[in-house]
């Protein structure tokens, strides 16, 4: 605009700085809240353009259009190269965009003013809304910034560093309300730029002189203030990043006309995954995924089923310990048996629920020896083995030896080529009578045997000197007798003693 332009700008610049040092005093002892040092990066220079005064990011184009107050219209893609200019008159302090990206609306100052600009056709559309009404300033310090929010535009004026709320009809050429006034900082008076970002919901102001950035929140509440990193900033923008948390922030410089990129500017999306849950009621808003915590079950017997105890926690993922379901009547109890884990022989059958005692049947009759076990967890009983222990005598023969009631005993003092036997309780007491004949070449004997439980007593023993090739054994309980007859014809009667002693009968 020229030397004498910029001189003046200078000056008011000046006076404006002074006023803020007034006014940083009077708005508290203090001065204004804590303002915190630059986040972002080292900026870096992309593109030189004088009188640069206005930015903002494209998104559909994925480029940045920026104006100069000496009147023009510049698109330049992310790393400064230039795409287009126009040619358009006027003090264009402020650029901004609406729900049609399709248009551009530029901020003017003197007269402060908003026109629309297509991009389309190229060329402004001819509406604009007069803004004087309402706030003007000084030459050079009227409107300074302009955006747009949730169906409003946001202007600042440079003269008061306040913010300008207006419902702009799009569609009428002129229609303008005034809708209220925002002081982002009383102690700022010098705005020279104003930016919102629909990913972060918040409104970014600057201020030249203060070299300041502050943050309002959907209130317009102060979240943030922060120290700008250069000197005569009147644009500002962001290229947001949501998952990574952080923006781009492009800065136009005035006086160098410097447009400087800031990378690493932290920021928090209101929906960074897109998933249409808001970050406040998102439990991972950078996991389009999920958006609510997950109620896991504790399964501490680890069978696959939940008892009641709960816990919660944002991931789809079931935590080590715990299921889904909570279905679980005993978590105590593996397979739910009624049998605790820890007591239960066989936590993956929930028809054992402990050892199972089997009867050693050596005989093969079917009936089990009370004194010869085994514990095993299983409902079949192993081979030998029965689930009964009603077998008082539980016999074997094998030559001289007898396997009775789980232990071997000698029968004979000879070695028998055959044998027979039987047993029966005789006078109906704790004792079993055990018959046995053996045959050798030259002899047969006969021996009696007690036996109670494991207790087995030989009560007696007699020889006959006869050749025998066959023997067989009938018993007489209630005359407490029994016959032996060898080859089919010999036949000895005895009687037994109930001390298990025995003779011929007469």
């Amino acid at each position: 605009m020229g030397e004498k332009r910029f001189s003046l700008k200078a000056n008011i610049k000046i006076l404006i700085a002074s006023l803020s040092f007034a006014l940083f005093f009077a708005n508290s002892s203090f001065g204004c809240s804590a303002i915190d040092a630059w986040p972002g990066s080292a900026g870096t220079i992309i593109a030189t353009y004088s009188d640069a005064s206005g930015i903002i990011w494209h998104e559909e184009r994925q480029s940045l259009f920026l104006v100069r107050n000496s009147g023009a219209l510049v698109e330049i893609n992310s790393s400064g190269a230039e795409l287009h200019s126009w040619p358009v008159a006027g003090d264009l302090e402020g650029i901004t965009l609406a729900e049609n990206k399709r248009y551009l609306y530029l901020g003017i100052e003197n007269p402060d003013s908003i026109v629309e600009f297509d991009l389309q056709t190229e060329s402004l559309t001819g509406k604009s809304w007069d803004l004087t009404t309402w706030m003007t300033g000084p030459d050079n310090s009227g409107l300074e910034g302009l955006a747009y929010r949730s169906g409003y535009f946001y202007a600042g004026l440079q003269a008061n560093g306040k913010i300008y709320v207006f419902n702009v009809n799009l569609n009428v050429n002129g229609d303008v309300d005034y809708i209220e006034t925002i002081t982002p900082n009383a102690s700022y008076a010098d705005i020279s730029g104003i930016d919102y970002n629909s990913d972060t919901g918040i409104t970014y102001a600057i201020f030249d002189t203060a070299n300041a950035l502050v943050e309002l929140n959907a209130a317009n509440e102060t979240v943030n203030q922060y120290s700008l990193p250069g000197t005569a900033q009147e644009g500002f923008t962001l290229k947001t990043n949501c998952m990574s948390r952080v923006a781009d922030i492009y800065i136009a410089n005035d006086d160098s006309g410097a447009i400087v990129k800031y990378a690493n500017y932290p920021i928090t999306c209101l929906d960074a995954d897109s998933d249409g849950v808001n970050y406040n009621q998102d439990c991972n808003d950078y996991d389009a995924a999920i958006f609510a915590n997950q109620i896991y079950y504790r399964d501490a017997d680890e069978d696959g089923l939940g008892s009641d105890a709960t816990i919660s926690t944002c991931s789809f993922a079931t935590p080590t310990g715990y299921v889904v379901n909570s279905s679980d009547q005993n978590d105590s109890d593996y397979d739910n048996d009624g049998s605790p884990t820890g007591s239960d022989c066989n936590e993956n059958d929930n028809s054992l629920t402990r050892m199972q005692a089997f009867y050693r049947d050596a005989d093969g009759d079917g009936l089990g020896d009370s004194n010869t076990t085994v514990e095993i967890c299983s409902l079949s009983a192993p081979e030998g083995y029965v689930a009964n222990s009603s077998d008082a005598v539980d016999i074997v023969a094998n030559g001289r030896q007898f396997y009775v009631n789980g232990a071997y005993h000698d029968f004979f003092t000879i070695e028998p080529s055959r044998v027979k036997f039987t047993n029966l309780n005789f006078y109906n007491d704790d004792y079993e009578e055990v018959i046995a004949v053996g045959i050798t070449k030259k002899r047969a004997y006969i021996t009696i045997a007690r036996v109670q439980g494991s207790n087995v007593t030989i009560a007696k023993r007699v020889m006959l000197k006869k050749k025998y090739k066959t023997v067989s054994i009938a018993t007489q309980p209630t005359k407490n007798k029994f016959t032996t007859r060898f080859n089919g014809r010999k036949k000895y009667v005895w009687k037994i003693k109930s001390s298990g002693s025995f003779s011929k009968s007469h």
